[in-house]
């Protein structure tokens, strides 16, 4: 029971079993922190290793530790109108609700008051609808029940850490197995060992279908679980999650509209990262992440992510995030994510379930120099999904392709949003829009480079470049320039990239589209000299068609139609400059 490593089992496959990992932690680390003194340099590793977290801790926890402990409280009770604590409880072990609340519509009004950190967490937790905090009868429910719990078992306080000790021992334990020998240890009836298992908590529980064979029809249950299992859980809310409103996809929500809005939960799981790490990278991620439309927060919260852990692997605090030889993904897998939908006027309910990788397309990254290029191509992708407005549907769907892209890492969702972002900067800027965000082609080398070396080949041809930058000297660069309200010397190329992408299904047919696009360029660039006694972008050589009609037949019609499509609409370093001359 006292030893230097403890286990969670995965027993659910949601993020509850991630919250109940970082209860453990936390809770490990108090003991710690107890034993050993606050300012000691404690490490505790939170690792993933497959069927189960592992919590390992720079030295054993000896009985003593636990013997001496003085009892605190990870779980606060949460106070808000008709929901008030025990007397005696004592104040630090409780959180107001409606004060927090107040204090956080001052601070939008006004600016005058910082919110609380953790604030998102305890509006999650404390409002009505998600049924953790209010009472019924002579009881409350879930979270506040077990905050309860434990201040009433305070005098079992030692009692209380043993069984949590004792029921991560060892990978595979069920910790239901131990709530009767809890309550025979306690002296307190059996049906005091067991909780509701709130769909806060445990998205995939609580009422409704929530058997793992449909074998059953009492979907009217609730699931009960042990108690201090449950605690770990409610612990590790306050250490991982990052409840947000799905805000309406409209330009002017109403107050109504916010009110009815979709929760989503974001909850980190881990790779192998020390809890002290975790908290300062955490705290800054959650401090940034602000309420957007749902698919684009998705995208954001990967990013933003991936960028602030890069940002203190740049400040060198912590070991673990050197990136010696290894990437973000090494260090965290990414974000359990839950949306809870209004579906009575009264209750929220869980309706979807989703793991969100961190950016696998980082690569790694071996040097100061390389974890600032990273972060530059992140936040290149922050700035570009930032930009796409939701509440239309070439934008929704456009996002649904990067999130898809996040999600499994398929590249053929990354050039289908490449594709029809094309579209849709261009379709911006005709609309008067002066600027807007692009991809530069040092970053899609960087993305590309890091998990498809094999398409070096292609994106380093100067026939390749030169045929990348025809397109982009017809599309992106006079749009741009005419948006600015300059003069344009050459046609604007409408639809090129989407009639590229479409061809190539076929490899003759988009040979044929390729060369009919190059011919016409090079016409073009010849009415211009003649007319006007200057060229300002350069012509295509019959070796730069050569070179790509080979590229074509070595790696496919479909492949290198995408890459060009993609470096086609971006934007090179010396473009700006270039936008502000006549093109």
């Amino acid at each position: 029971m006292y030893q230097q490593t403890y286990f969670v089992e995965k027993r659910t496959g949601t993020f509850a079993d991630v919250l109940a990992a970082y209860g453990l932690a936390a809770i490990l680390d108090e003991i710690l922190a107890q034993a050993l003194g606050r300012e000691s340099q404690r490490r505790v590793w939170i690792r993933d290793t497959g069927p189960y977290y592992k919590v390992e801790l720079p030295e054993p926890i000896q009985k003593f530790w636990v013997d001496n402990c003085l009892p605190f409280s990870l779980v606060p009770f949460i106070k808000k109108k008709g929901v008030q604590p025990p007397h005696g409880m004592p104040i630090e072990w409780t959180r107001d609700f409606d004060g927090a609340r107040q204090s956080y519509q001052t601070f939008f009004s006004t600016r005058q008051m910082t919110p609380a950190p953790d604030y998102p967490v305890l509006e999650c937790i404390g409002d009505t609808k998600m049924q953790a905090t209010n009472k019924t009868k002579n009881s409350f429910e879930s979270y506040n029940a077990m905050a309860l719990r434990w201040y009433q078992t305070l005098s079992k306080f030692t009692v209380n850490i043993e069984f949590i000790l004792q029921m991560c021992a060892s990978p595979g334990s069920n910790p239901d197995d131990l709530a009767v020998v809890w309550a025979r240890k306690t002296g307190l009836p059996s049906k005091e060992a067991f909780v509701t298992a709130s769909q806060l908590l445990n998205p995939a529980e609580g009422q409704g279908q929530n058997q793992p064979k449909a074998n059953r029809l009492d979907t009217r249950m609730n699931l009960s679980s042990f108690w201090l299992f449950e605690y770990l859980k409610a612990a590790g809310m306050w250490m991982c999650a990052a409840p947000r409103k799905a805000a309406p996809p409209k330009n002017e929500p109403t107050r109504e509209d916010w009110e009815r809005a979709d929760r989503k939960i974001y909850v980190l799981a881990p790779s192998n990262i020390t809890l002290g790490a975790h908290k300062d990278v955490f705290k800054t991620f959650s401090s940034r992440l602000r309420n957007e439309t749902s698919v684009k927060m998705d995208c954001i919260a990967a990013l933003l992510y991936a960028a602030t852990l890069l940002e203190y692997s740049e400040a060198g605090q912590y070991d673990e995030l050197d990136f010696e030889g290894y990437g973000p993904a090494k260090v965290v897998a990414g974000f359990h994510v839950a949306q809870y939908k209004l579906l009575s006027r009264n209750a929220y309910t869980a309706i979807n379930m989703a793991f969100l990788g961190l950016p696998a397309w980082t690569g790694d990254a071996r040097s100061r120099k390389e974890v600032l290029d990273l972060r530059d191509v992140i936040e290149e992708h922050r700035e570009v999904i930032d930009g796409i407005e939701e509440s239309r549907s070439e934008g929704y769907n456009l996002l649904l392709s990067y999130r898809n892209f996040l999600l499994g890492q398929r590249w053929d969702d990354f050039f289908e949003f490449a594709a029809g972002y094309s579209h849709y900067a261009m379709s911006q800027l005709a609309q008067g829009q002066r600027w807007v965000p692009l991809f530069t082609t040092p970053s899609l080398r960087r993305l590309i480079m890091a998990t498809n070396k094999s398409l070096r080949t292609i994106i380093e041809s100067p026939g390749f470049q030169n045929v990348a930058y025809a397109i982009r000297h017809s599309t992106i660069i006079p749009q741009t320039r005419k948006a600015r309200g300059g003069e344009t010397l050459y046609d604007i190329r409408y639809g090129l990239g989407m009639d590229l992408k479409r061809k190539a299904t076929v490899r003759d047919e988009f040979v044929a589209a390729l060369a009919n696009f190059i011919q016409s360029y090079n016409q073009e660039n010849s009415q211009v000299l003649e007319t006007r006694g200057q060229q300002m972008r350069k012509d295509l050589r019959t070796t730069d068609v050569e070179a790509v009609v080979g590229l074509v037949d070595e790696y496919g019609a479909e492949v290198v139609a995408n890459l060009l499509v993609a470096y086609g609409y971006a934007r090179e370093p010396r473009d700006e400059a270039e936008s502000s001359e006549k093109a």
